[in-house]
């Protein structure tokens, strides 16, 4: 039953008259559509309740540079309301680990500037690959970070330089969503010189194609037109650098149920370098000083900065952030609190606005300082909104599309469609409980209002709104469309969220920056060629 105070429950335990404003209507718990509401009063304060959410969360808009999803309005944090802000204990959780950070960091910048003012002015680069283990164990110390992920980190440092485990962690690494079952070859692989039959034991590529052995993984797409970085390097190095932004992609052979490399392509448009393939050695596999050895060694990095710059970007912040807060601008601007479809959505987009606001003032900014791409990140941004559509995001639908349900040690395939099914089937019966029949979505002024400003504002100037749907009619549509925006906000954002120190924190494994243009054919390449180009301990 609903209830209206002040009121007095002797003369009418029931219902109160309104008396003098202002009152307090409390309704009861189940949530109600719109077009269910039966009490004019309830109506009335429904649509006045949705205009005033609507004019404290705005669409805002970047005003210059490449196209950007839309987001709330408010830059401040402290000026976004209640509503969208974090609850009071995780805020100060986060201030409190995000104050840490900066102590620690600012202790290490501090350090290091001293140090570069008081006997150097060049970046202080590694004399050996060991020596980016060490360094990566002396920043968890000082960082505190968990022992079991730097245990995890430690293994994957030992491990570094094996092809099996290099193409492991395209199935369960730090970024595992690209991998895709060769048919044939696109056009980027035509120039590429015959991949030796050594390489795929025995077969010709052609032949090892037709037997469905060979996936590929492409980060070009991603990657261009994006600049090159190092303006900070001065700051955090002592020296001027450049941080090479490069296209970079590989194809792969399922070996025996396991994944190895066997041909890397990279291509430094920035400067105008044609395409360079690589290839592992076929000869003296275990000598690990050999030119041939090391080329490959350097190749399988600079593919993994590139992957690296995509996982941050593109994966974390672009589908994982950006593209939820379009959802979350939109569900508080138009469904009401009352609404079923608000009280599903609204515990998985809780924190998505003021995260982002915090994203966009700091994180951002302070995480870009290391990367090469950082001078660069609203252009990766606007190539990955270019690139997703809709339909990649029905999970099911992703890796049919890509051929590889069924490769052999995919787990986060496997986990992502059992639980796509789960929510799927969660999400299933909420909507048919909201609505008794395709006719009552349709009649939904709410839901209608949700999903047009999700194309016309939170995708304005994207081609086709990115292929999201501007309205729904149907049950089946709906329940689809929210098991999308439920399992992007959750599964996809902790693949790509809660892996970063066990692969990332041995930086040779995965660059954050190369220091040197990626090397041409011909190039002899020798171990300080490979230390030169990887990022200094600095950063």
């Amino acid at each position: 039953r609903n209830y209206i105070y002040p009121h007095n429950p002797l003369i009418n335990p029931s219902r109160a008259k309104l008396g003098c404003l202002p009152h307090l209507f409390v309704r009861e718990g189940s949530g109600c559509c719109r077009t269910k509401e039966s009490i004019p009063y309830l109506i009335s304060a429904r649509d006045q309740d949705l205009m005033h959410c609507k004019s404290l969360v705005e669409w805002g808009y970047f005003k210059d540079g490449p196209t950007y999803p839309g987001h709330i309005a408010i830059s401040d944090y402290n000026q976004l309301p209640r509503f969208v802000k974090f609850k009071q204990a995780k805020l100060e959780s986060f201030q409190f680990l995000r104050s840490q950070s900066k102590l620690v960091g600012r202790k290490l910048i501090l350090n290091g500037l001293m140090e570069r003012a008081t006997f150097r002015g060049k970046a202080d680069i590694m004399s050996s690959i060991d020596d980016y283990l060490n360094n990566f164990l002396e920043v968890a110390s000082k960082f505190s970070w968990q022992k079991k992920q730097v245990e995890d980190g430690i293994q994957i440092a030992r491990k570094f330089g094996d092809d099996f485990e290099f193409g492991r962690q395209f199935l369960s690494g730090s970024y595992s969503w690209d991998l895709k079952h060769v048919k044939t070859l696109g056009k980027i692989w035509e120039n590429m010189p015959d991949v030796p039959e050594k390489i795929l034991n025995g077969r010709s590529l052609q032949s090892a194609i037709d037997e469905g052995l060979i996936f590929e993984v492409n980060f070009h797409d991603h990657l261009k037109g994006v600049n090159d970085g190092g303006a900070n390097s001065k700051l955090l190095t002592g020296a001027e650098q450049t941080w090479y932004v490069f296209l970079s992609d590989c194809l792969l052979f399922l070996d025996e149920d396991k994944l190895r490399p066997v041909v890397i392509r990279l291509e430094y448009r920035n400067g105008g370098d044609p395409p360079t393939f690589w290839m592992p050695p076929t000869e003296d596999t275990n000598n690990k000083a050999s030119p041939e050895y090391l080329a490959w060694m350097l190749a399988k990095m600079y593919l993994k900065c590139s992957e690296t710059q995509v996982m941050a970007i593109c994966a974390h912040y672009t589908r994982g952030h950006a593209l939820n807060e379009v959802f979350a601008v939109s569900l508080f601007r138009n469904l009401s609190s009352a609404h079923p479809i608000h009280r599903l959505l609204q515990p998985h987009l809780n924190g998505i606005i003021a995260i982002n606001v915090q994203a966009r003032n700091q994180l951002i900014k302070a995480f870009a300082c290391f990367m090469s791409s950082g001078d660069d990140t609203r252009q990766l941004i606007t190539n990955t909104f270019s690139i997703m559509k809709y339909q990649d995001l029905i999970i099911p639908d992703w890796f049919k599309n890509r051929g590889t349900s069924s490769v052999p040690g995919y787990y986060l395939c496997e986990d992502a469609l059992e639980l796509w099914d789960c929510l799927s089937q969660y999400v299933t019966e909420v909507v048919e409980l909201t609505y008794d029949n395709d006719n009552e979505v349709k009649s939904d002024t709410e839901l209608r209002d949700f999903c047009r400003e999700i194309t016309e504002c939170g995708f304005k100037g994207f081609k086709d709104a990115c292929g999201f749907p501007s309205k729904i009619s149907n049950r089946s549509k709906l329940a689809e469309y929210l098991t999308v925006i439920i399992f992007n906000v959750s599964v996809y954002h902790a693949s790509v969220n809660f892996q970063t120190i066990k692969y990332l924190g041995f930086s040779p494994a995965a660059p954050s920056v190369m220091t040197m243009r990626p090397p041409r054919e011909g190039d002899v390449i020798t171990l300080e060629r490979i230390l030169n180009s990887l990022p200094s301990k600095e950063i």
